[in-house]
């Protein structure tokens, strides 16, 4: 039989040829084949890629608050029925204000801060006497001025000269306000010009309720509160000089001869300081006294040596008013030494937050240890969270992933953060689809 190739035009035949069409299947084979290959190499290059990439380290996520304050009830203490009160421990904290919030004639309270400057000017040494002051014309004048007016003074002499250590004793023991002028002068050149000094220091040390006038105290206008009052009287127990003048119950003057403490507390049942200031308008009285603090880690070593508590009284009245303040003073002194105890601030296992790693659910990372400090209710502790860099991809349960410093004024406790259970290194599959 021939072949039908009626349906070609005339004069044409088939191309059509067995060999032809090997030669096109051979072609199309090897472009999937390449087009296969392209892709099992992408696939295979993004496999290892994705292996390659480092997963993101576990991270520390924090959810406790950054300070808590101590629960319970101050134990009650004798605060004085009138005026304003403030009592705590050097190191510490303090109770904070009690009674009148605005501010009270200080009297001279106010010579602390007088001494204060005069010492930041004029800095001594224990066993120092500093540079020397003569007593000039006006100085004498000053001191006759405030004698009639039946001041507080220690007598001077035209020319007499008292070194910077007996003019402070003189300031501060027998209180005498013109040894306050005098030493005004003698550090700035004016009353003025030293005041400003005075409320420069105040608000140095952030007694944002103080203002001063002169360095007696002697204007009414030289005013406080009770807490400004604790941490002007707490930074002059801190300085050695000041510490050891307002602790001798007396002081030999040159021409004065033996002047004596008006605060008469000073050397009686573990009082050392600090300063006494009465005027007609109420009694005044900034008390220190040492005391016996309960053991606790927490506590540096300058507190548990000497610790020490420090409060104010101020605007006291009556028919005596310096008499009720050293009174009410010593009342609230002797009452507060027993307020300090240890306090459990927080437990160990205490959820803070949680690890969030890279392919599982978020795991609780709680305090590894229990925290306790000295202190009373009321007091407010700061916390600090430090996370460890670069945690590793896994790790078991307990792990310290972190810190947790809680500080309660010069107190600090510094615990471990912990997981509360593992964290798995990511999985192949995590590893393999991550965007």
């Amino acid at each position: 039989m021939g072949r039908n190739d009626s349906w070609l035009p005339k004069g044409r035949t088939s191309s059509y040829s067995p060999r032809h069409a090997s030669r096109r299947g051979s072609s199309g084979f090897k472009r999937v084949a390449v087009s296969l290959l392209v892709i099992v190499v992408i696939v295979a290059a993004l496999v290892v890629v994705q292996l390659l990439r480092k997963p993101p380290h576990p991270q520390l996520n924090v959810s406790s608050a950054s300070s808590s304050v101590i629960p319970g009830t101050l134990p009650s203490l004798p605060w004085p029925s009138q005026g304003s009160a403030d009592v705590g421990v050097v190191g510490i904290g303090t109770t904070g204000n009690h009674g009148v919030k605005s501010p009270i004639g200080l009297a001279s309270v106010a010579k602390i801060i007088t001494a204060l400057v005069i010492v930041k000017d004029h800095p001594l040494s224990i066993g120092q006497a500093g540079p020397t002051l003569t007593v000039s014309a006006s100085d004498v004048a000053t001191y006759q001025q405030m004698l009639a007016n039946v001041d507080s003074v220690a007598p001077v002499t035209l020319g007499e000269t008292l070194s910077e250590y007996q003019a402070l004793e003189a300031l501060l023991i027998p209180s005498a306000d013109n040894v306050a002028v005098m030493l005004a002068n003698w550090d700035s050149g004016s009353v003025s010009a030293f005041a400003a000094k005075m409320n420069q220091e105040a608000a140095s040390l952030r007694m944002t309720s103080s203002h001063y006038v002169d360095p007696s105290g002697l204007d009414p206008n030289t005013a406080g509160t009770a807490p400004d009052q604790v941490i002007a009287a707490t930074t002059l127990m801190q300085n050695p000089v000041l510490a050891q003048i307002v602790a001798m119950p007396q002081a030999t003057l040159p021409v004065a001869g033996i002047a004596y403490n008006v605060n008469a507390l000073v050397g009686h049942d573990n009082i050392i300081g600090v300063k006494t200031g009465s005027t007609p308008a109420g009694g005044n009285y900034t008390f220190a006294g040492t005391t016996t603090l309960p053991a606790s880690p927490a506590l540096p070593k300058s507190v548990v040596a000497s610790p020490t508590i420090v409060g104010a009284v101020l605007g006291q009245q009556g028919y005596t008013p310096l008499p009720t303040a050293l009174s009410a003073g010593k009342a609230l002194l002797d009452a507060f030494r027993t307020v300090p105890t240890v306090e459990k601030i927080m437990g160990a296992g205490v959820k803070l937050g949680s690890i969030t790693a890279p392919g599982q659910t978020s795991v609780a990372v709680v305090t590894g240890a229990p925290i306790s400090m000295v202190g009373w209710p009321g007091l407010k502790v700061s916390y600090k969270v430090t996370s460890v860099a670069n945690l590793p991809s896994s790790f078991s349960a307990g792990y310290k992933v972190g810190t947790l410093t809680a500080t309660l004024g010069q107190e600090s406790v510094t615990i471990p953060l912990v997981t509360s259970g593992s964290v798995k290194a990511p999985s192949l599959t995590w590893r393999l689809e991550r965007l």
